[in-house]
């Protein structure tokens, strides 16, 4: 999954989570007003493969489960999912069990 990172490294990490029908893209005002964060931002579809067919909100949620895991390093994580991106985040949340270490907030 293809992904885009801003802001400082070393803040809290906000995951933006796009809706269908747009891309990263939709959180750039919002990637400016966070800078004092770090801001990942998915790319839910590869675009260059324009295949669809192989979408799935929970193979979506998994992988984005274990790039926090890669980024977060023990910092808090804010997760903002809008109308797709939210119904990924809410699996997100169904895959994660409150007595992991995960630091999923």
């Amino acid at each position: 999954m293809h992904y885009k990172e801003y802001g400082d490294l070393h803040k809290p990490l906000i995951l933006l989570i796009h809706g269908g029908g747009v891309g990263g893209w939709m959180w750039d005002k919002q990637v400016q007003c966070f800078s004092d964060y770090h801001c990942v931002v998915p790319e839910l579809i590869d675009n260059e493969a324009n295949n669809t067919s192989d979408f799935s909100i929970e193979d979506s949620a998994k992988k984005l489960l274990s790039l926090i895991e890669e980024k977060a390093e023990n910092k808090r994580v804010i997760v903002v999912g809008f109308s797709l991106g939210a119904q990924i985040a809410i699996q997100m949340i169904s895959l994660t069990s409150f007595s992991e270490s995960l630091p999923l907030l």
